[in-house]
């Protein structure tokens, strides 16, 4: 089993990979016009995506509630204390404005993933009324209301992505 759950992890981790990519391109055909493209991109990427979630669940590695938040807790500390300081460093060398920026924003909406993870530790039966709204620049995160623009890259509210 040892083998399967190896295999399992690589095409998880390629399956999930693949599905960004994919997602990324499509934006890269949308603004090219090309709308079929576009959509045969972002079909791709849904059936990557399931693929994925397949693969993982088939793993055993996901599990209570509890155990799930713990472990992003820790992936999500991790990110922030170690892999994102070091990254922006290396992106601030090379000066490589552009990765600069992007690993930048993952730095600074970090905390607001960890409060996040911490609330729903604290209350796995927290309030389910309302929407989350994601920022789609820097990927802040906002509940119910949010503001007119985003506090940590200016974008508009009425980008941000709903999720209800």
């Amino acid at each position: 089993m040892a083998r399967t759950v190896d295999n399992l992890t690589k095409m998880f981790l390629s399956n999930a990979e693949s599905n960004i990519r994919y997602l990324a391109f499509a934006e890269a055909a949308d603004q090219e016009g090309r709308q079929g493209v576009a959509k045969a991109f972002r079909a791709l990427a849904m059936s990557k995506m399931v693929h994925a979630i397949s693969h993982f669940k088939a793993t055993g590695l996901v599990d209570t509630t509890a155990e799930n938040l713990k472990q992003a807790s820790e992936e999500e500390k991790y990110d922030y204390k170690s892999a994102y300081p070091a990254m922006v460093q290396d992106a601030v060398k090379e000066d490589a404005i552009q990765g600069r920026h992007s690993l930048e924003y993952g730095l600074s909406i970090a905390p607001v993933i960890i409060k996040l993870i911490a609330k729903a530790m604290n209350n796995p039966d927290m309030e389910s009324e309302g929407s989350y709204y994601i920022c789609p620049v820097c990927g802040n995160i906002e509940f119910k209301t949010p503001s007119e623009k985003c506090p940590f890259c200016g974008v508009d509210v009425s980008q941000f992505t709903e999720i209800s």
